[in-house]
């Protein structure tokens, strides 16, 4: 469904931006071939604004495609994009100077039901719909039903599970290609000096690649589903990311994304920090 106030103001802003030559190209949504899917979409000139669409086909995270943009940029953002530009601000991956970003309410609904973040956190202009969120700067309480449900289960049970979804992996690396977290310019799964897992399909090399690649995203994965919603197969990626999340919010009382002044968890140390697995190894605490 559109909401064609949304969807105007957002043609509009685009369209003045380019004709005041603020910036040189927008970075948002066209009508995909497939109905109900849209597709990014790079409009350089004033004309093509009008195919710009704000719908519940807008799922996949636009904050991918700054990585490489090197021309001077507006971006229209949901919740969960915007929350990835801020990691990748913190990160240094990008430059906010470079970005002119136009936020709108998030037009996904049963999809992203679970999300708390339904506004930008960070924005140059945010285009208002009328409903009485305006923006979000903490997440009071995220549920996790999904993992408590799988932590019920029997160790036997977890397995059986696990190893059915990895099964499923045909290696086509298509969550790693879709997630703005993922930006290496080589990745361990690539790798041959050395190499960290072989490039087939069996069992082992795919739990190795899934668990890995969750672990590179922990502290800095915003759940926007896209690695999920790009797998050919349905693999429950966001089960793991889920659970990384949750663990992330219990230890460190941290959500990423949220503020451009984020210090990430994963990223800092310090010399008071616990260490009862080195001591229990015989190493000092």
């Amino acid at each position: 469904m559109t909401d064609t106030n949304t969807l105007s103001k957002i043609q509009e802003k685009a369209r003045r931006l380019l004709e005041d030559g603020k910036v040189e190209v927008v970075i948002g949504f066209a009508a995909g071939t497939v109905p109900g899917k849209s597709t990014p979409s790079f409009i350089s000139a004033k004309e093509d604004c009008e195919s710009l669409v704000w719908d519940n086909g807008c799922s996949l995270n636009l904050a991918k495609y700054v990585l490489k943009e090197k021309r001077k940029a507006a971006i229209i953002v949901k919740g969960c994009d915007s929350r990835s530009l801020v990691n990748l601000i913190t990160e240094n991956q990008i430059k906010r100077e470079n970005l002119y970003i136009i936020g709108a309410a998030c037009p996904l609904s049963a999809s992203c039901a679970g999300c708390q973040v339904k506004v930008p956190v960070i924005y140059d202009e945010l285009i208002e719909d009328g409903s009485e969120i305006r923006e979000v700067s903490t997440i009071a309480e995220r549920r996790y039903d999904d993992v408590l449900e799988f932590e019920k289960l029997s160790a036997e049970e977890r397995k059986a599970y696990v190893y059915g979804e990895v099964s499923k992996c045909i290696r086509c690396y298509a969550c790693r290609n879709v997630c703005p977290a993922c930006y290496c310019k080589e990745c361990f799964a690539e790798k041959s000096l050395p190499q960290w897992i072989g490039k087939t399909t069996d069992i082992g090399d795919n739990l190795i690649f899934h668990l890995i690649r969750a672990l590179h995203v922990a502290g800095r994965c915003v759940d926007c589903g896209s690695c999920q919603r790009a797998c050919p197969m349905g693999v429950n990626l966001r089960l793991l990311n889920h659970k990384l999340l949750m663990e992330v919010g219990s230890l460190y009382q941290f959500e990423a994304g949220l503020k451009e002044d984020q210090i990430l968890p994963l990223n800092t140390y310090q010399y008071d920090d616990p260490q009862p697995f080195l001591a229990k190894g015989g190493g000092h605490e």
